[in-house]
């Protein structure tokens, strides 16, 4: 059975994140400093540690895509009429300057530069990595489709320093990989990874490349993961899924309560979206718990307001159904399936 291979960590946090290692050769390359964050990153979920700022934090530095994956948030948002998405939007350069100077000044570790949108449209990608490398941030990373990922932006993102890379891949088949990534081919992905592998490989040693795919309940898609653990075993670093949930249509479904949950994200990271909201869970896409607005206020303001110390509060005594965006995350059903199912 697959999750005979799959790797679970032992603290109780990020149990969506199932993962199989082939290289830790990259870890080699980095310092103390990185391997402290890690520790906390794990550490403050589990003791309940409320930091004077986030470790990371989400910045989704444009809200476009170039693909329309049926299972992805944006493409539902795309295409609801009553809560269109509004297109076009980027976090330009001053602004972007702005935000990275505070999180550095209040001692941020990571960031990633990506939300629901694709960061590879942004023509300023490749400045956003070398500007948080430059001032100091040790671990930036975004996730991608890599459709955009061409051996020239490769080669300028790997001197810049980017020091994670999660590729979205999720077949070895391509008609099961070109019905879960709408808009582009197999064959342009894969020759696209490759390249960016055999760069990494030449002279970039410390760069993370990890590949993802969602996983469904079906045998269908565990054959999938299986025969890519084959395909690119010896290329990249690691593989992983997540499970899927889908939301119920009308948003409105709510999970029963799972008694000692807490959401490790509240002790963790901020998620600042390019609409200026700042919300506080990585599955809030039509932003229902707004804490503030970055574009407005200062960073530090916002991850100590009154909005996130009562929603911590809450998670902490046990109490996060107060919340309906906590009702509604699947994420404490996954808990209790992961941890205390026999």
């Amino acid at each position: 059975m697959l999750g005979t291979h799959i790797e679970k960590k032992e603290e109780k946090v990020n149990f969506n994140a199932n993962e199989i290692i082939f290289s830790k050769e990259w870890e080699s390359y980095r310092g103390k400093e990185y391997f402290e964050y890690r520790k906390n990153w794990a550490e403050f979920p589990q003791k309940k540690i409320i930091s004077h700022f986030p470790l990371n934090l989400d910045i989704e530095t444009t809200d476009l895509c170039n693909l329309k994956c049926p299972m992805c948030a944006r493409t539902i948002k795309d295409t609801d009429q009553e809560n269109h998405l509004v297109k076009s939007r980027y976090i330009d350069r001053t602004a972007y300057i702005n935000i990275i100077d505070q999180a550095v000044e209040h001692g941020v570790k990571a960031i990633k530069l990506q939300y629901l949108g694709e960061p590879l449209l942004h023509k300023d990608i490749v400045f956003q990595v070398e500007y948080a490398k430059q001032k100091g941030i040790i671990d930036v990373m975004f996730n991608t489709n890599a459709v955009l990922l061409t051996p020239e932006l490769s080669k300028q993102l790997l001197d810049a320093k980017l020091d994670k890379i999660f590729i979205s891949f999720d077949a070895v088949n391509p008609k099961l990989y070109e019905q879960q990534r709408v808009g582009t081919t197999m064959g342009k992905v894969i020759d696209n990874i490759y390249e960016f592998v055999k760069l990494r490989n030449a002279c970039y040693p410390q760069t993370h490349i990890r590949l993802s795919m969602v996983m469904y309940d079906d045998p269908i898609w565990q054959q999938q993961f299986e025969a890519m653990k084959i395909m690119w075993n010896g290329l990249v670093d690691s593989l992983g899924y997540g499970i899927f949930n889908e939301r119920h249509p009308d948003k409105k479904h709510e999970y029963e309560k799972v008694e000692g949950f807490c959401c490790e994200q509240l002790f963790q990271r901020m998620f600042l979206k390019c609409n200026g909201n700042v919300t506080v869970c990585c599955v809030d896409g039509d932003d229902e718990y707004v804490v503030g607005n970055w574009k407005e206020q200062r960073l530090i303001d916002i991850w100590n307001a009154p909005a996130y110390q009562q929603i911590r509060k809450d998670h902490i005594v046990g109490n996060y159904d107060k919340h309906a965006i906590c009702r509604k995350c699947f994420l404490p059903d996954l808990y209790k399936k992961t941890y205390f199912s026999k």
